[in-house]
């Protein structure tokens, strides 16, 4: 166990995280299973993604801690990863080599992945399965300035999104509007998209002075985006009317790498960054006069923090990475559910 980053103005309240070392590998992402409160994914890479090989790891968490329990190697750094929406043996990865990679866990002891979706010319670094009912797709984005969408049963690429002018850095989809997803990347903006047309953007806006490195949706406003970038800041944007954020925020003082927003508060989102913390905020309290949005601050990592992750399953459990070789599973003070008084 590891005692956190203090709650800020309660310097007596801690946050106690457990620890998982994934040395030799610099931490890229990790993520909790849709299917199993005990469960989650890690991808990484040897020697901070510049070169050597890459891994997603399978963990288990149990009587002993947390455990691995899988291992898949790759020859390149493995930057991202998502869950299969469908089957909880499936994981999809992005690759530095500029492949998308699907591993199945039901395929005996194969060390490597079931199959391989070549067609990015540089480095993947994100991948997303569709969350929707109504589509089945896996979103890649790449350095190559394009985003990919794949049908991965018939591990074919569908459709070609060229619109951005530098690295696309995050492709996620919307949990509430089918066939749309957001992307971001390094010429500054956010675009919108609908699959079921042709491949070109409905929304283009000018998101940040600078990349723009990471989005996540609101998971209660179907209208409600975010988005962060190497400004240091987190924007939040109203879809209907993007000619400007409706929320800003402000207190990381290196790039912001990951935004993500909280499955049981409509109103939090935490952010990782390179200046090694992670950060909570309540946007409602933008609202509220001499009330700071920032509700707590994590800083237990000594590197860069690169991946971030809200359990589905356990209200106020959050797990992050970093390129200091651990993984960090622990609770917020800001969201961790309160014990009911006894009478």
């Amino acid at each position: 166990l590891y005692w956190a980053g203090l709650v800020p103005g309660n310097p007596h309240m801690c946050t106690m995280a457990v620890v998982v070392p994934t040395a030799p590998f610099h931490g890229y992402q990790v993520l909790f299973s849709p299917y199993s409160p005990h469960k989650l994914a890690f991808s990484g890479a040897q020697n901070y993604g510049i070169a050597g090989s890459g891994v997603l790891i399978l963990y288990e968490e149990g009587p002993t801690g947390i455990n691995e329990v899988r291992r898949y190697g790759w020859s390149d750094g493995l930057f991202d990863i998502t869950w299969s929406e469908v089957n909880e043996a499936i994981l999809v990865a992005a690759a530095g080599d500029g492949n998308v990679l699907l591993f199945d866990q039901s395929v005996g002891h194969v060390q490597g992945p079931a199959a391989v979706f070549p067609g990015h010319t540089a480095e993947v670094s994100s991948v997303h399965w569709s969350v929707t009912r109504q589509e089945q797709l896996v979103l890649s984005a790449s350095w190559d300035s394009t985003a990919r969408l794949w049908d991965p049963q018939a591990q074919t690429c569908l459709s070609v999104f060229s619109e951005h002018t530098g690295n696309v850095y995050s492709a996620c989809w919307s949990p509430h509007l089918p066939h749309t997803f957001a992307s971001v990347a390094g010429d500054g903006t956010l675009r919108l998209w609908d699959v079921s047309g042709p491949p070109q953007s409905t929304v283009s806006v000018q998101a940040h002075d600078g990349e723009v490195l990471s989005c996540d949706w609101s998971k209660y406003d179907r209208h409600m985006l975010f988005t962060a970038g190497v400004d240091t800041t987190i924007r939040g944007w109203d879809i209907r009317l993007p000619a400007a954020p409706v929320v800003t925020l402000t207190g990381h003082n290196q790039a912001v790498r990951r935004v993500k927003c909280d499955p049981y508060h409509g109103n939090v989102l935490a952010s990782c960054s390179y200046d090694f913390t992670v950060r909570f905020w309540d946007i409602n309290k933008l609202t509220t006069p001499l009330a700071t949005p920032l509700i707590e601050t994590v800083a237990h990592h000594s590197e860069f923090t690169f991946g971030l992750d809200f359990s589905t399953m356990i209200p106020g459990r959050v797990a992050d990475c970093s390129w200091d070789r651990t993984i960090k599973v622990y609770s917020p003070q800001c969201i961790a559910p309160q014990p009911v008084a006894r009478p």
